[in-house]
């Protein structure tokens, strides 16, 4: 007919999967404030996705800050708010510049293993924060440092560690507070203090970064050994490469191989469980240096933005949104970047409107999604 439109529909098969009823685990990968604010942005999305509910909620350096606090409180908008308040700087205590750091480092070449007692940053003031926010371990929640070059996963239910064979082994019964497990997991070697810690049989640990273990980043064997892994799929938070000079010189030092997702090959039973896969999350732009600790709140914003908008889209590839949610969820998005894009009088002052700090209110998960869940066979044998 005359003025009429063919319009064709074409359907994703991926996006036909019906996960009502399929688990999560997450895990947001090092990475320091952009692991921080990007993995916050991640929660938004993932709060308004179709699952069952979690496995485990696991962070590692600097993404062990939003999912200790959504493994705490499920509230997703309260997240968004501590996090835009905290100011990251704060929660360290500088020794030395930045300056005299890097001289020393690249002055006195060591191993990151065993690392220097003192680092340039005082982490005491992290500990607290942690010990106010989060004081109980949250049930999910797992984090992972680094002893002897070997990886130690913190639990609620003890301390464990991958032998030679792979299979998970008990270090200790006993918990590790949170204030301590944060700070160790988020001691990179020269820059924060390592955290002191004895196992059951009486060894001494000086625990650092878990960032520095072999598989890098994301760790996901963890939680893929830990934890079942049928009807499930494990969301992966990764930052991707950090660009800045302070960083890269850092690698150069310590000699550090960065593993990505596509080279990191976790001994998944064969044949490989029922339904199960993963799901990664990466910025599509690069953001900023892991190490920058003041940051405005424009840039907080960019940084949770990132975070969110490709989060949607990859929950949107494998089914995870759909439908109305997809809608709500990208119609968020869109309002909260022109909102930030938006510039208000005075000019010479970026002051971000006041709606923004609404666009994402009442997003929660709820209180049956953040059930206990049990760990797999394989953390209990031995």
């Amino acid at each position: 007919m005359p003025g009429s439109r063919l319009v064709f529909f074409w359907r994703n098969p991926m996006t036909d999967t019906n996960h009502t009823q399929r688990d999560v685990n997450l895990l947001i990968g090092t990475g320091g404030s952009r692991a921080i604010l990007f993995g916050t942005g991640v929660v938004l999305a993932l709060s308004q996705a179709n699952f069952g509910k979690f496995r485990s909620i696991g962070g590692v350096s600097g993404g062990s800050m939003p999912a200790s606090l959504i493994a705490t409180n499920p509230d997703a908008s309260a997240l968004l708010k501590e996090v835009l308040k905290t100011d990251f700087d704060k929660l360290v205590t500088r020794r030395v510049s930045l300056l005299q750091f890097l001289a020393q480092v690249i002055r006195d070449r060591k191993p990151i293993d065993p690392p220097e007692r003192v680092g340039a940053l005082d982490a005491t003031l992290m500990g607290q924060y942690f010990d106010t926010n989060v004081p109980d371990w949250p049930k999910l929640f797992w984090t992972m440092a680094l002893s002897h070059q070997r990886p130690v996963i913190m639990t609620r239910n003890g301390v464990l560690h991958a032998q030679d064979d792979g299979v998970m082994a008990s270090l200790s019964k006993n918990v590790v507070s949170m204030s301590a497990a944060i700070r160790a997991t988020c001691a990179v070697p020269f820059l924060l203090d390592p955290v002191p810690w004895i196992d059951d049989a009486g060894e001494e640990h000086l625990l650092i970064d878990g960032g520095y273990s072999p598989e890098g980043r994301c760790p996901m064997s963890v939680p893929e050994k830990l934890f079942a892994l049928e009807d499930s799929c494990l969301v992966v938070v990764n930052v991707g490469e950090d660009r800045s000079h302070l960083h890269q010189m850092l690698d150069k030092v310590f000699d550090t191989q960065w593993k990505d997702e596509n080279v990191v090959t976790a001994n998944l039973p064969d044949p490989a469980p029922a339904n199960y896969e993963r799901i990664i999350v990466r910025p599509a732009l690069p953001i900023s240096g892991s190490f920058k600790f003041r940051l405005s709140q424009r840039e907080k914003w960019q940084m949770i933005l990132s975070g969110y908008m490709s989060a949607v889209e990859a929950f949107e590839k494998h089914g995870l949104l759909s439908g109305c949610a997809l809608h709500r969820a990208r119609e968020r998005g869109l309002q909260a970047l022109l909102l930030l894009a938006g510039r208000r009088k005075p000019y010479l002052k970026d002051v971000l409107p006041t709606q923004l700090d609404t666009v994402f209110d009442g997003l929660s998960f709820t209180s049956q999604q953040l059930e206990c869940s049990p760990v797999s066979s394989s953390a209990d044998s031995k």
